[in-house]
């Protein structure tokens, strides 16, 4: 199966690649993927219950898929996905927005020194999943 695979990818240049998302792939402390797993909690109950005055926000569904810590814990990237993948550019802007009023949120749910810093990124590994199974796909048949 994976020679066919392999063979299938020579045969048709397959160049395809994902968009910007670059995870960093190094390997993750236990305590960065603790808090990286406590802030993705956190951010998704603080998105659920609270009220930010964004209409985009409040008419979509938000699954927040990865948080990403840095290292230091001084940074988070949170990777987030639109249910149905819909308005993706909005819903990142108005996350941006409101990702000071987010951190005051979450701040007091979480014991750090310091609460990372959040970027909110759109995750694109739905996509590349589809993308992988078509592939498998294709070669199956």
């Amino acid at each position: 199966m994976i020679r066919k695979l392999v063979n299938y990818i020579i045969k048709n240049n397959f160049d395809y690649k994902p968009s910007k998302k670059k995870k960093d792939n190094t390997i993750k402390s236990q305590r960065q993927l603790k808090v990286g797993e406590e802030l993705r909690h956190l951010i998704s109950n603080a998105l659920h219950r609270e009220t930010f005055y964004d209409q985009i926000l409040e008419d979509n569904n938000i699954t927040i898929t990865e948080v990403d810590v840095s290292s230091d814990l001084k940074n988070a990237k949170v990777y987030v996905m639109p249910l149905g993948g819909k308005q993706k550019l909005e819903v990142i802007e108005s996350l941006n927005k409101v990702k000071n009023h987010i951190k005051k949120l979450i701040s007091s749910g979480i014991t750090l020194r310091q609460i990372p810093k959040i970027n909110f990124i759109i995750d694109n590994s739905f996509e590349y999943a589809k993308h992988i199974d078509q592939i498998l796909h294709k070669i199956k048949n």
